[in-house]
């Protein structure tokens, strides 16, 4: 089940049945949690790891004596809230991980996953409880395989999340365009596999790291750092990049990493450019230092961005007026042009923007109206031509 369809599945299973979700880890299932949690729920999510928790008592409460009645009870744990008026406040509860707990640990989420309920505590009603666990039949994972008993007692969904919809997340998240990149041509390579997998990719170099959706995030952090250090320059660069991605993601997909870097080591591509969260930071300067480089690389890339925004015209606009995606886009062509040096920017105007338009291609007209600067660097583009005929 991919995250639309799960998000669209839990937003109406009702809050008594617990959810179980099978899958590896860092693939996004806290993150979605999360997300349920805050935006159709509209509750605290409330996040424990079984593997992470030493004492019970973190999950159930601490015991003492009432001294009224003599008898043994629990203090509330921390994270049992009440509203003003003592009553519990509904949450959500997201309970990973809990074939990898102690037994202790992981009776006690079974009990709060089944019940709603530990010790004397009734979680309020309206409160979800979710669960998951990592699959122990690849050979990954030191867990507890819960036998057909147990699991009939969830609603289990093996939790398996398309590339495209990490990709599209990540472009909106501002992660780094070689990243991105990297996994729109390497998608096998997002997710964990199982060692058998590892073993037969990787062979003598496999190191027992294995990929994940956080770990592309982490490096993502890291190369952005790296590149913004100069790390990856001069004679002993790419040996750091190699070397540093792979304490991120093992050797094998780092060694193919450092090959996609050298090929697109700058990042500018049309889609990168096009989609990116905030241009100026993101390409500005990489674009000078590539008219600088070279003009006819810099045009060349000028002729492909052009072609990106005709593939995607038809997304532009609603009705006669340009949406969100169409303004993101007009916004950041403007931007693209701007960095270009004025002699580059006029050859791209030349034989991207007026091509096109001759062409009849709406992508001209639809950036123009999502972003009216546009104009008028047109008109000084025009007089840069009149006065060098």
């Amino acid at each position: 089940m991919n995250i639309k369809t799960l998000k669209t599945v839990l937003s109406v299973t009702p809050a008594d049945q617990t959810i179980m979700l099978k899958g590896p880890h860092g693939i996004g299932k806290t993150e979605v949690i999360r997300q349920l949690a805050r935006d159709v729920w509209h509750q605290d999510c409330i996040e424990f790891q079984a593997s992470q928790i030493s004492d019970v008592g973190d999950l159930i409460g601490l015991p003492r004596i009432n001294p009224e009645t003599g008898h043994t009870e629990f203090v509330p744990p921390y994270w049992y809230v009440k509203d003003e008026n003592g009553n519990p406040k509904p949450v959500t509860l997201f309970l990973d991980e809990i074939n990898r707990g102690t037994t202790l640990i992981t009776n006690a989420m079974m009990q709060l996953g089944l019940d709603h309920r530990i010790m004397q505590f009734q979680l309020a009603p309206g409160s979800h409880v979710i669960c998951a666990i990592n699959p122990g039949d690849d050979g990954n994972y030191d867990v507890e395989e819960f036998d057909p008993a147990k699991m009939d007692r969830f609603v289990v969904y093996n939790f398996t999340p398309e590339v495209q919809e990490w990709i599209d997340w990540a472009i909106d998240s501002g992660i780094n365009s070689l990243v991105t990149g990297y996994i729109s041509q390497f998608g096998s390579d997002l997710d964990p596999y199982s060692n058998a997998a590892a073993a037969k990719t990787a062979g003598k170099s496999f190191d027992g790291i294995l990929p994940s959706r956080r770990t592309w995030v982490r490096w993502s952090k890291f190369l952005d750092a790296g590149l913004e250090a100069g790390l990856f320059e001069g004679p002993q660069g790419l040996g750091i990049l190699q070397e540093s991605c792979a304490g991120y993601v093992g050797q094998a997909i780092a060694a193919k990493f450092k090959t996609y870097f050298t090929q697109h080591g700058t990042g500018l591509d049309a889609k990168a450019l096009m989609t990116a969260k905030d241009f100026k930071k993101e390409f500005t300067k990489k674009i000078a230092a590539l008219c600088k480089k070279s003009k006819i690389e810099a045009v060349q890339l000028g002729n492909s961005v052009a072609t990106y925004l005709h593939e995607n015209e038809g997304k532009m606009m609603t009705g006669a007026k340009p949406n969100d995606e169409g303004i993101k886009l007009a916004n950041n062509f403007c931007e693209f042009l701007k960095a270009l040096t004025p002699e580059t920017r006029v050859e791209v105007y030349t034989n991207s923007v007026e091509t096109a338009r001759e062409k009849g291609h709406k992508w001209v007209r639809n950036v123009g109206q999502g972003c009216p600067e546009l104009k008028k660097i047109y008109t000084e583009l025009v007089d840069i031509q009149a006065e060098l005929l």
